[in-house]
């Protein structure tokens, strides 16, 4: 009996390579979602060290002009905080797409898996049927044949 072959195959490869794309593409959104939370936290940091420099000084005395510089540094790294706060948001959603196209994809070649899976069993089942007719057909021939001998040398 021929080697099984299914005939969906080229169609499970595709899928296969379509998952897989989607993978890399989804690795590389959550390493700029990454990347973001990473450069937001450096400037938090950034924030709060100003921040405490700020209050030091303050306590210290400090001229009018400087309070006002750090003011407007403070406000502009929180503003930049929230900023960069919303590509975050943006960046997730985005990830967040590709990771439900991943799935779905995924979905689509456990499907074709599962069905390539059955068609083997069934395909296994048909040949292993095969083989014991083939078994039984042998074994009745090789009886039949010795009855013929054993007919024909009483004879």
């Amino acid at each position: 009996m021929k080697k099984f072959a299914f005939a969906l195959d080229k169609v499970l490869d595709y899928k296969g390579q379509v998952e897989n794309s989607l993978r890399s593409e989804y690795a590389q959104k959550m390493a700029k979602v990454k990347k973001q939370e990473v450069y937001i936290d450096s400037l938090i940091s950034q924030f709060a060290g100003c921040r405490n420099e700020f209050e030091a000084r303050k306590k210290q005395g400090c001229t009018v002009n400087l309070m006002v510089s750090y003011d407007g540094y403070l406000n502009s790294l929180r503003k930049q905080i929230e900023k960069e706060k919303q590509v975050l948001t943006e960046l997730r959603i985005d990830a967040e797409k590709k990771r439900e196209e991943m799935v779905a994809a995924k979905v689509e070649t456990s499907s074709f898996e599962k069905l390539k899976e059955k068609k083997q069993l069934e395909y296994d089942k048909e040949a292993a049927k095969k083989e014991e007719q083939f078994i039984d057909e042998f074994v009745s021939n090789t009886a039949n044949s010795a009855r013929r001998e054993a007919l024909a040398a009483s004879v």
